[in-house]
């Protein structure tokens, strides 16, 4: 019983002188966290602004907001570096919108839609809108933004190369309730007015 009591012991031991170095060292870890946090206060800031609600209200649930992040003094350059962000705020959790990587399903973005929103005549220069709001054209790019219904799917145009249009694709039901939404890189002809 001795024995087995004495190797507790030393494995205690062992182990004790083990992880003190480790503990040192997330201490002197600790400090250096704090430099660098002080240095990203002092070298960045955050902006958040709300877009505004009157343009998004009658189309998404929840509010929408662009984040701008300056960063400046890095490598010593005087220049800024500026990140921008555009984000959704369900009430419950902060997110940002799918990333179009080629033909890309939508299904976050039609999550946000409201329940009550139809896709009419009317109400499609507003979901334009809002496109352009949560999905800016670059400002480099020519406007090649239009609209069309055609076969039970809205078309808004984003981008056209050489008589390829690419955009989003919006299917609905007979009453204008958002069934499905996609970004297309190329519309068949048939689809294209």
């Amino acid at each position: 019983m001795t024995q087995i009591h004495t190797s507790l012991v030393h494995k205690t031991l062992w182990a004790t002188l083990l992880f003190l170095p480790l503990a040192t060292f997330s201490q002197r870890d600790g400090s250096a966290i704090n430099r660098l946090d002080q240095f990203m206060r002092e070298s960045s800031t955050t902006t958040y602004r709300e877009v505004s609600p009157d343009s998004t209200a009658q189309v998404l649930k929840y509010a929408v907001y662009h984040i701008t992040q300056e960063t400046k003094n890095l490598y010593g350059s005087k220049d800024t570096d500026i990140n921008r962000m555009i984000v959704i705020d369900t009430g419950e959790k902060v997110n940002s919108f799918e990333q179009i990587r080629g033909d890309t399903d939508l299904p976050k973005f039609k999550s946000y839609i409201r329940e009550d929103f139809r896709l009419t005549e009317q109400t499609a220069v507003y979901f334009q809108g809002v496109l352009d709001l949560t999905y800016p054209l670059p400002s480099w790019k020519p406007d090649k933004r239009e609209f069309f219904f055609t076969n039970g799917k809205w078309y808004f145009l984003r981008d056209a190369y050489f008589r390829t249009k690419q955009g989003f694709e919006v299917t609905v039901d007979a009453e204008g309730k958002i069934l499905s939404i996609c970004y297309k890189m190329k519309w068949d002809q048939q689809e294209s007015r």
